[in-house]
């Protein structure tokens, strides 16, 4: 710790800082953090989840790196993989390279198991069964994520056909394979079957939501075009009505299409049942799910370039701060802990915990500011509400704490924002 200078912070932030620690050091409450992988921490993935210029570089590149996902479907749940296929040779929108997949993760791709799980999962008690074959076999122990979708079957359940069927027994897995991500989906639209649709569909949601699960709502993406415009009454092939059993009125997804240049705006897929448009805004809102189950908590985030550094070689792991245009100009402190994320810290104001344990690591960090080995840990945000930082390990350092530094960064004056903790492995 010798190696690292402590220097008193830049002058602006001298009155933010003074009031930062005069709170600092008063007052604890715990706090529930989660894990690298998003822990117990709720997580939904609907329609508002399709613009990939959103999600930083860095975390899809970590969700490539951590994520080794199992996908069970059938013609339905194609969608996600076709619209992910399309996506990678949409290279004059936004797509190409960087969202590449397949099985086994080669050549830096996304892992996904696709189809490596049999049927669907309204295919009780198979998907179940077939589920736990699959993860208790040796030869998948890298599998962290499972992800089934539905065909028809949501459209016939009855209520506790959902809880028996479905909803209990996702719960027993994830009893009995903590480590693993389980990712709950809604049914596809059926404007035949409307109203129980509907019903079995918000059963689902109620559940994740009361439940803190991961939910990949399928349905509510296919009720709403690329502008946000609802359609209430739609189809699974984009087909929208009046009312339940009204009149036909159009098809939302073709006509967005021929309003809008192929190739730039949207990209040509195969998508059983649908329209490719649907297929794209399915793997735009997948891509949010494996970033967001990299520990991705969305725009407002802290991004580490690597997790882990070497304490004999030195090096240097950047970090990006994102907290959005609507913070932009704010000052912020990226602060860290050698001890953990939990019990937390309550920042002045009483209404904002810090996901970090105080210890003198915490203190060393508060204070340096922007020197030494704690580059832009203090200062401000841009005009995009973004920042840049690095933590800078001299080579030699000899280990000290618990093997791991963790990391989070709050904005000031109010504090009423902090980000998500992450953590770094020191390395011998």
């Amino acid at each position: 710790m010798g190696r690292w200078v402590v220097r008193k912070v830049p002058l602006e932030l001298e009155g933010a800082m003074r009031q930062w620690k005069r709170g600092f050091l008063s007052v604890f409450s715990f706090f529930l953090s989660c894990g690298i992988l998003a822990g117990q921490e709720r997580i939904l993935v609907d329609h508002s989840c399709r613009d990939l210029k959103k999600i930083p570089k860095a975390w899809i590149l970590l969700a490539k790196k951590r994520l080794h996902i199992a996908y069970g479907h059938t013609s339905h749940g194609s969608q996600l993989v076709t619209g992910m296929a399309g996506l990678v040779k949409f290279t004059k929108g936004f797509g190409g390279p960087l969202y590449s997949f397949n099985k086994g993760g080669t050549g830096g791709a996304l892992d996904l198991r696709d189809r490596v799980l049999p049927k669907d999962v309204g295919y009780y008690p198979k998907w179940y069964d077939s589920t736990r074959a699959f993860l208790k076999n040796p030869a998948n122990k890298a599998v962290n994520v499972v992800i089934w979708s539905w065909c028809g079957q949501v459209s016939s359940y009855s209520s506790r056909n959902m809880i028996d069927r479905y909803l209990v027994p996702m719960e027993k897995l994830e009893r009995e394979f903590p480590r693993v991500k389980f990712v709950y989906m809604t049914g596809h639209l059926n404007i035949w079957r409307y109203r129980n649709t509907t019903d079995r569909n918000n059963q689902i949601r109620a559940f994740c939501k009361a439940k803190g699960k991961i939910l990949y709502d399928f349905a509510d993406i296919e009720s709403y075009d690329p502008d946000g415009k609802h359609f209430p009454y739609a189809n699974d092939n984009c087909d929208y009505y009046s009312s339940p059993g009204g009149k036909r009125l159009g098809n939302w997804a073709v006509e967005w299409q021929n309003k809008h240049k192929e190739g730039v705006e949207w990209y040509r897929c195969y998508a059983a049942h649908t329209q490719p448009l649907n297929a794209n805004l399915k793997a735009f809102a997948a891509w949010w799910l494996w970033a967001r189950l990299a520990g991705w908590r969305g725009p407002g985030s802290l991004c580490p370039g690597g997790d882990r550094i070497s304490l004999s070689a030195g090096g240097k792991v950047g970090f990006t701060l994102e907290a959005g245009p609507g913070n932009k100009g704010r000052s912020y402190l990226l602060l860290g802990s050698m001890t953990g994320v939990s019990p937390g810290i309550l920042l002045p104001g009483g209404k904002t915990t810090l996901p970090l344990v105080l210890d003198s690591f915490t203190l060393l960090t508060a204070m340096a500011g922007n020197s030494g080995a704690f580059q832009g840990f203090a200062g401000v945000l841009d005009g995009r509400g973004q920042a840049a930082a690095a933590l800078v390990i001299p080579p030699g350092t000899p280990r000290f704490g618990s093997g791991k530094l963790y990391f989070a960064y709050t904005l000031l004056l109010p504090f009423d924002f902090v980000s998500r903790p992450v953590a770094i492995t020191l390395a011998p």
